[in-house]
């Protein structure tokens, strides 16, 4: 398997820490704002409705201290595709922020590929050929290492099933049929709209798919969150899948046993395990531009 097999589409699929209260979430939602050829406006009317339901869906979040999770992981890329297999450790600290570390497990159930996101810097480690890249936490580092538009929270919205964690709520329309919501805003790149489906349902709302658009209308990424259980008095989706039709690539993430809010040491997130042997690798200063 390529080295850049799995953690090229997994992660493209966690800044983490997104403070918001509810009186500033209610005055971003009523300003409105145009993107090319696309405007975003809502009313008082429908930032009443809307606020709420992303009151509900954060608090997911705002629940969840820690989550520990094993996946089955299905790529299918051109048409080829591979099975593997994923242990995601996930904790928020109060001094270190949000913490996440992904192990691609070998045919004998041994770490393979290691990937952790911690107090500002990301690790990749290939455990048999001892050898890793370790570098800041930034969409550029991502972006040069993994050859796709990627950003940090993207990783966090995938986990926790919600875009508007990355705090992007200035430039927002609403339009509602039944117990569907559709939210649209504005993309991160320059004439993108995002499109996030959101289902109304007890006791909680969830958001069932989020589409990412280019300038031309055409479909970037399209993300699908199904199979929603309890755990642990938390709606989580057990299916994930993500698919960018440009690059022909299709993700499937199924979650087995998630356990929240249990007991992970911070010595999970440190970088103190590599070899004294590891050799590193630098992201070049072109790719960084």
């Amino acid at each position: 398997m390529p080295r850049d097999s799995l953690l090229t589409k997994l992660i493209g699929s966690v800044p983490f820490c997104f403070k918001c209260g509810h009186l500033f979430l209610a005055l971003q939602l009523v300003l409105g704002c145009s993107g090319r050829g696309t405007s975003f406006h809502l009313s008082p009317a429908d930032a009443d409705i809307l606020n709420p339901v992303l009151a509900d869906l954060r608090l997911s979040y705002d629940l969840t201290s820690s989550l520990k999770m094993q996946m089955k992981v299905v790529i299918e890329e051109k048409g080829k595709a591979e099975e593997v297999r994923e242990i995601l450790w996930y904790k928020r600290s109060n001094t270190d922020g949000d913490l996440l570390h992904i192990q691609t497990m070998g045919v004998f159930n041994e770490p393979r590929i290691i990937a952790i996101a911690a107090r500002g810097k990301f690790l990749l480690y290939f455990v048999n050929e001892r050898e890793a890249i370790l570098e800041s936490l930034e969409d550029s580092v991502l972006h040069a290492i993994f050859g796709i538009d990627l950003r940090v929270s993207d990783v966090l919205s995938a986990i926790f099933a919600n875009p508007f964690l990355d705090g992007r709520l200035d430039c927002l329309s609403l339009s509602k049929s039944g117990r569907k919501l559709l939210v649209k805003r504005m993309g991160e790149k320059s004439g993108h709209v995002e499109e996030v489906m959101i289902l109304l349902q007890e006791p909680n709302p969830t958001i069932t798919k989020w589409i990412i658009k280019d300038q031309d209308g055409l479909t970037v990424q399209e993300t699908k969150f199904s199979d929603y259980r309890d755990v642990g008095g938390i709606l989580r989706p057990f299916q994930v899948e993500i698919a960018r039709p440009l690059d022909q690539t299709k993700v499937l993430l199924k979650s087995i046993k998630p356990e929240i809010n249990i007991e992970i040491s911070d010595q999970k997130f440190s970088f103190s395990f590599l070899p004294k042997n590891t050799k590193f690798s630098r992201i070049r200063s072109d790719h960084m531009e």
